[in-house]
């Protein structure tokens, strides 16, 4: 999958939310989510560019995990990536063969999520601990699909959500470790 995904500093979900329910916007689900990411031992994901965490979210029942892969991004504009997600059953399991493969924890992001959904995209208001609050807007693509007629109407959202500067193409791993 192509993940077109555009990002951007905001200080007051207030006003987005308010904007975000003017333009016919539904509110999915709240999360907190805790993403503890790895290092490979055969090349450096932050020189590459390239991105390898466990997701956990806490649910009612139990946690859910998700391991995801995230490529390099594929222009200057955005965060548009190919990823790949799976399901994880077995979280412990899973690090310990991650380590075992001499992957490494690197560090953890913390943040709280509200989601939406809007026509085809979601759009997520993120507030990431020790680094800020942002509005990401996303859609994902089948692989080889043309990604770059997505953009302009990400950036449409963007406008009739009042929000016209703050983008931000670094991940909140990078700006963590600012």
């Amino acid at each position: 999958m192509l993940e077109v995904e555009v990002k951007a500093h905001v200080t007051d979900f207030g006003k987005v939310e308010a904007k975000l329910s003017q333009i016919g916007a539904k509110k999915i689900k709240t999360e907190h989510q805790k993403d503890t990411y790895f290092n490979a031992p055969h090349k450096d994901f932050a020189q590459t560019d390239e991105a390898l965490r466990i997701r956990e979210i806490p649910e009612k029942d139990g946690s859910k995990y998700i391991l995801t892969y995230k490529g390099a991004k594929l222009d200057d504009a955005s965060k548009t990536r190919k990823e790949i997600e799976v399901r994880v059953e077995d979280p412990e399991n899973t690090t310990t063969l991650l380590e075992s493969l001499d992957f490494r924890p690197v560090r953890s992001v913390i943040k709280d999520r509200i989601i939406y959904s809007y026509e085809d995209y979601i759009i997520t208001l993120d507030k990431v601990y020790d680094v800020g609050n942002f509005v990401e807007i996303e859609k994902g693509l089948a692989e080889g699909e043309d990604y770059q007629d997505i953009l302009p109407e990400i950036f449409e959202i963007y406008r009739q959500l009042g929000i016209e500067d703050g983008f931000e193409r670094r991940s909140y791993l990078e700006l963590l470790e600012l």
